[in-house]
């Protein structure tokens, strides 16, 4: 089930804030994000803020979260869908549209 994040646009404006560790600097098009037991995040340039997969209560469940990413307990500002949470192995992308696209596995 392929689905536009509902919160797009304040995403597309924290957007340009992220960036990946092995990348320049920025999430380019075509980067995409797993949610796993391990999932990568995107970090801000500051590394203050984190935007990923974040588990349900050891679940195979996953919220689409920005976090503080400094803190041991992770601590959320946004999330998207609660009502409707990621299965495991869905994927977020950053498309050629600039639309962050949600896919299930």
């Amino acid at each position: 089930m392929d689905f536009v994040l509902p919160h797009l646009l304040f995403l597309l404006i924290l957007l340009p804030i992220f960036s990946i560790g092995q990348n320049n600097g920025n999430v380019t098009i075509g980067n995409s994000l797993t949610a796993t037991d391990r999932s990568t995040q995107w970090l801000s340039p500051s590394g203050d803020f984190a935007f990923g997969f974040n588990q349900l209560n050891q679940t195979d469940l996953f919220l689409i979260s920005i976090w503080f990413a400094k803190v041991p307990d992770k601590t959320i500002v946004w999330y998207a869908r609660l009502d409707n949470p990621a299965p495991r192995g869905s994927k977020v992308e950053l498309t050629a549209d600039h639309e962050l696209v949600l896919t299930g596995p």
